[in-house]
């Protein structure tokens, strides 16, 4: 399904348009649309979907491995700070993502980036069905028709724990500009000890952020990575 205009101007009528905070743009107008990445995933929407599903399994995964191997509880780390807000970057078609990560890390809220239009407007779909049942979902999930090198919606240090998966790798390449940007976007918004999760980078995004954090755990399935707390007297 590819997003026009026409459409856009009918999704507030809708339901499901609770769940998506700020615009959704047509496909020809996003404010990201010269980035060639955005032009080749819009092309082959396949390419991020090889990481898909439920991930809380591998969420769990996670947590256990950094605790055992470093004895960090992330979810002390995450629940430690009010109100813990989780952010989603890049889910794609997979809107099982944010709700896995609201869940598992018993969060207050989450807020999910993606830059296909049609993937917002699925995932608040999907949602909707689940209103019925948590009637305050609105409230913890929050969608963003957006790029990830703008997360100007969030403010700086309130993000304790960041999800990405199959979003920064050599296979969909960003602009330099865009992936630069990104990564102190990333930076910005996390809260100090906050820790990003990343999955399906080929190492790219870790080898970018440890310029600025702390690498907890990494291997081929799954990266913890931790901002380093700010010291008294530093600036």
């Amino acid at each position: 399904m590819r997003v026009s205009e026409d459409m856009v101007d009918s999704f507030v009528s809708e339901p499901w348009s609770d769940f998506i905070e700020g615009s959704v743009y047509p496909d020809n107008a996003v404010p990201w649309r010269h980035d060639p990445a955005y032009a080749t995933i819009l092309e082959y929407p396949g390419l991020r979907d090889s990481i898909g599903s439920h991930v809380a399994p591998a969420l769990q995964q996670a947590i256990g491995l950094v605790q055992a191997m470093t004895q960090v509880n992330l979810l002390d780390v995450v629940r430690s700070h009010r109100p813990a807000v989780g952010l989603s970057l890049g889910f794609g078609s997979n809107a099982q993502e944010p709700y896995d990560l609201l869940k598992t890390f018993e969060l207050d809220c989450v807020h999910a980036y993606e830059w296909i239009g049609e993937h917002i407007i699925e995932a608040a779909k999907a949602f909707e069905t689940l209103r019925a049942d948590e009637h305050r979902l609105t409230t913890h999930i929050r969608l963003h028709h957006g790029t990830v090198s703008d997360l100007s919606a969030l403010n700086t240090a309130s993000i304790p724990l960041i999800y990405t998966a199959n979003t920064f790798n050599r296979e969909i390449p960003m602009s330099e500009d865009t992936f630069e940007r990104s990564m102190q976007e990333i930076v910005r918004v996390l809260t100090p000890r906050g820790c990003l999760i990343s999955r399906g980078s080929a190492g790219v995004l870790e080898q970018s952020l440890a310029r600025y954090l702390h690498v907890l755990l990494e291997n081929p399935l799954v990266s913890v990575l931790q901002k380093e707390p700010v010291l008294a007297g530093s600036e």
